[in-house]
């Protein structure tokens, strides 16, 4: 993606952001990172830079959660006590809007009351189609607040950028040669002059956002082929047809998005403060991770609505879609919205529930199987069902689904998803009593009889690393079960990866232990798994799991080490660390501290990722770059 910042001092042009043979390159003093923003400190010869990216997380506005914007904001200062005379500048490129830099691109600009906002589209849009994780649908937005010495100006890149270095100014000027991306690279301005003097600290804003409509085509039920082009929940604070009109609902919202930066900053402030002091009260090296993690998290997801036939979007209908980013294209893939959940129970359990309807729905008329979906289908944003159709991820799938619902209506307080999709939960149940050997339940229907049926089913899932070799026993009631299970999973105080196979040295991690913590369901103080007391149960593992890190890789634990490939994975570690935590504080650390050990490792290239090597680090580009699963680095803070 094209990017870039340039900054002239005293007549002398400095390049802060971005690649290009244009200015003088600026040393970089700091960065933070925080949930919400990343900021560096840049030295241009005396003056100092002051560079904030703020995505803003509104977890419980859904119109400003939904609207696909961020900030970019500039502050000044003198070093050297000494006035200098600065102009600031700012561009994006027609390379946000596709994949296929031959394609040819179409951009406008447009001034407001308050507002200068440039545009690019293609010329003939894909629908609902990526190039290289690019829309190709999509309308990128590059704008600022009206302020005094403003200027724009859009064309190709040496010329305009070549214009704000030899004069400080653009020339408010449109290029119409409409052409392919890559021919003769086209950008999109803005610069500021800010005048003479020591201190600049009034910031200077760029508003960033790209934007599609509709963003999901959601098949309703696997048994019809109605689909429903469902659009950001941002466009409902349009309430009529002609307000809701892309170009005069875009220029709208921008002038609301920037006119809000300041209170935008002060709220992002507060939620960084929030999670950071708690984050830190369990130790540094956990903050730098929840940290690390909000964005990735957040970033991955669509909150829809609806429209009614008379063109109003029917805002009791609200459904999530989660891309399975940096590892496919999946729609709501459950494993991976499974490792989501925490930072969803933390920020606004709700968040949760609306990610879980778009599944529940789909299934529950028409599905033909009775475990549930691996995911709304493999090529987002097209939710087209489900694309994994296999029985060998039932028992997984369906226990995290059974998990989620359950702590979404504990976290919430409400029981309506379990009430509109009671039957098909029901049914899910039932399947994994028919094909597990482990127990799960919870009573949330009064419905007492099925409450003792399920008493304990879900701990199916809490140890699903266990490779199953016995024979189903036909019949087994829950005591059946947990003595079945003592037998076969326990060994010298701690869980075996395989039944039955005291004498093998592998291990891994049970991290969906996890859900029994969180949920206090309190199913393996029954003796499940270790015939012991509940405290001594979690004391053991949490003494094994230590020992085992002295023989780990330096950035962790294979989480399964009968897996030949010998992979960490940062969401499942944490897991771990978070059903030990109550008894264990130091095991919990030693996990956290290798998970923040391949964090911080900078000799591979990409993102934060989810599954690594545990000796090298290395991760391929389908093991969770940028992964929303990072949401899993809030483990702990969703315990309280």
């Amino acid at each position: 993606m094209g990017w870039s910042g340039f900054a002239r001092i005293d007549g002398v042009t400095w390049q802060w952001m971005g690649q290009s043979p244009i200015g003088n390159s600026t040393t970089l003093l700091s960065s933070e990172i925080t949930p919400t923003s990343t900021r560096f400190s840049v030295l241009a010869g005396s003056v100092l830079f002051n560079l904030t990216f703020l995505s803003p997380i509104e977890p419980s506005d859904w119109v400003k959660q939904s609207l696909p914007f961020i900030y970019l904001s500039l502050e000044a200062e003198s070093i050297d006590g000494q006035a200098h005379d600065v102009q600031v500048y700012s561009d994006i490129s027609a390379e946000w809007i596709s994949g296929n830099r031959g394609l040819v691109a179409t951009w406008q600009t447009t001034q407001t009351d308050s507002s200068v906002y440039h545009r690019a589209q293609l010329q003939s849009p894909e629908y609902m189609t990526e190039i290289n994780n690019i829309a190709e649908d999509s309308t990128v937005y590059y704008s600022m607040q009206t302020v005094t010495q403003l200027t724009y100006q859009t064309g190709q890149d040496s010329v305009v950028r070549g214009q704000f270095q030899s004069k400080g100014s653009l020339t408010n000027q449109q290029d119409t040669n409409f052409r392919a991306i890559n021919n003769d690279f086209v950008v999109l301005g803005i610069s500021v002059d800010l005048g003479t003097n020591t201190n600049f600290l009034t910031p200077v804003v760029w508003g960033l956002g790209l934007v599609r409509d509709p963003v999901i085509e959601y098949t309703v039920s696997a048994g019809s082929t109605i689909t429903q082009n469902r659009s950001s929940y941002f466009w409902t604070e349009f309430d009529t047809i002609s307000d809701a009109s892309l170009t005069r609902s875009s220029f709208v919202q921008i002038d609301s998005f920037l006119a809000d930066y300041s209170n935008a900053t002060d709220r992002a402030n507060k939620l960084d403060q929030q999670i950071m002091n708690a984050a830190q009260a369990v130790s540094s090296e956990y903050a730098d991770l929840v940290a690390f993690g909000t964005r990735q998290a957040m970033a991955s997801s669509d909150i829809t609505v609806a429209k009614n036939s008379d063109g109003t979007y029917n805002t009791s209908d609200v459904k999530a879609f989660q891309r399975d980013t940096g590892i496919g294209q999946r729609v709501n893939a459950v494993e991976t919205l499974f490792a989501t959940m925490p930072i969803h129970l933390y920020l606004n359990a709700s968040l949760l529930g609306i990610h879980l309807d778009s599944l529940l729905q789909y299934q529950s008329s028409g599905y033909a199987n009775a475990y549930a979906a691996p995911d709304l289908g493999n090529a987002y944003p097209l939710a087209s069902g489900d694309a994994l159709d296999t029985h060998s991820r039932g028992i997984e799938d369906t226990g995290n689904m059974l998990i989620m619902t359950l702590a979404h209506a504990r976290t919430t307080g409400d029981g309506t998803l379990i009430k509109k999709y009671y039957n098909l939960l029901s049914t899910w149940a039932d399947y994994l009593v028919s094909n597990a050997l482990y127990p799960n339940g919870h009573q949330a229907m009064g419905n007492t009889a099925a409450a003792q049926q399920y008493q304990v089913i879900t701990t199916v899932n809490f140890c699903d690393n266990l490779q199953i070799s016995n024979p189903f026993i036909a019949q087994a009631n829950a005591t059946t079960y947990v003595k079945l299970w003592e037998s076969l999973a326990s060994s010298s105080g701690h869980l075996l990866p395989t039944y039955e196979d005291a004498s093998s040295s592998d291990f891994a991690l049970m991290y969906n232990m996890y859900a029994d913590t969180l949920l206090k369901t309190n199913l393996i103080d029954q003796s499940v798994c270790i015939p012991l007391s509940s405290a001594a149960i979690y004391s053991s593992q949490a003494s094994y799991y230590s020992n085992l890190t002295q023989l780990a890789g330096k950035f962790g634990l294979t989480y399964d080490n009968t897996n030949s490939n010998k992979q960490a994975n940062s969401a499942w570690t944490l897991f771990t660390a978070g059903s030990i935590a109550s008894v264990s504080s130091v095991t919990q650390n030693q996990l956290i501290d290798m998970v923040h050990t391949r964090a911080g490792f900078n000799q591979t290239t990409g993102d934060f990722p989810l599954i690594y090597d545990d000796q090298t680090g290395n991760s391929s580009t389908t093991n969770g770059l940028a992964s929303p699963g990072q949401g899993a680095m809030f483990a702990l803070l969703a315990l309280t």
